[in-house]
């Protein structure tokens, strides 16, 4: 198993160790890249069971252009990465991988170590600041449409019977994988409950959009899936970066879209409240919790604003 450690200019497939197997990557690098120069670095972990040709290949190309290096890869039992289980949001497991990418990125000589930077969207906005807090290999953080507290989203909503049928749910999913190695795969987004023709607003129809049809979906992404394990829901209800957000101790930019305030913003701006100093808060106009994915206007001023947020530290 060996890292990839030749980068040129533009887009490079990479490869590199991570809890035992092997992780793809892709890493961006402008169209000018000079292997005898040192650039800023920017170490990115998207969405819910996204890989990386999704919202990190927009985002690090954009960052490209800014005179960046940009890691988007593929988590374990994702995309082109190994692992047995397939698509397991699991938060702990993907918080190691942050961490080895951070420690991959960092033996390319082409990084500058100095100006080593995270960025976490949606579900990885609640990991990037856990990384954060004990890794201070990382000089400043940003998340965009992050989901901050995953505690609050499942405990703070549910009812104690829905939790617990949720729970029971996932425990025999995991026996049966003990018992028989079969692995049972569920709808975790319940995107097929979504009438296409009737989109809920907010978040959920946004979603829809994105990852069920050729704007995102396996139509166009075909190593990305909305299934998940069925046992997922054992973990993801425990992750919980507002519990940290005192002691983060690095400076953290939290982005959101205006339009979000009316589901998901309010999970950054809580961590914001939460979070220790340095630290600044920046809502774009109109945008929406999906649409800072992919949508130019939405993602350019998002970049704009980490790149100078970025320059600072």
């Amino acid at each position: 198993m060996k890292n990839t450690t030749e980068i040129n200019a533009g887009k490079n497939e990479v490869r590199f160790k991570s809890q035992g197997v092997s992780l793809a990557g892709l890493i961006f690098t402008p169209s000018n890249f000079d292997a005898s120069k040192k650039y800023p670095t920017v170490v990115f972990s998207g969405p819910f069971n996204q890989v990386k040709e999704q919202m990190g290949a927009l985002y690090g190309q954009k960052f490209a252009d800014k005179g960046y290096i940009f890691l988007s890869f593929d988590h374990l039992g994702y995309g082109d990465s190994e692992g047995d289980v397939r698509n397991y949001e699991n938060p702990f497991t993907k918080i190691e991988s942050i961490r080895d990418s951070i420690s991959y990125i960092r033996t390319l000589a082409c990084v500058d170590r100095e100006k080593l930077y995270g960025y976490g969207a949606c579900a990885s906005g609640g990991y990037m600041p856990i990384v954060a807090t004990t890794d201070k290999r990382l000089k400043a953080i940003a998340t965009v449409s992050g989901m901050m507290n995953n505690q609050a989203s499942y405990f703070g909503v549910m009812t104690k019977e829905q939790l617990n049928a949720m729970f029971n749910m996932a425990n025999e999913a995991r026996q049966k994988a003990y018992e028989s190695g079969e692995v049972d795969y569920y709808d975790a987004l319940n995107m097929n409950a979504v009438d296409p023709n009737k989109l809920p607003e907010g978040a959920y129809g946004e979603g829809y959009d994105y990852y069920m049809t050729e704007r995102a979906g396996t139509q166009t992404y075909p190593n990305y899936t909305h299934m998940a394990p069925a046992f997922l829901m054992e973990q993801a209800p425990l992750a919980n970066a507002t519990a940290y957000a005192p002691n983060l101790n690095t400076p953290y930019l939290g982005i959101y879209g205006e339009k979000a305030m009316a589901d998901t913003a309010p999970l950054t701006t809580m961590f914001y409240d939460a979070c220790s100093e340095p630290k600044e808060l920046f809502e774009i106009p109109d945008a929406s919790h999906v649409s800072l994915y992919d949508i130019d206007k939405d993602v350019d001023r998002a970049v704009e604003k980490m790149v100078e947020f970025f320059g600072k530290y």
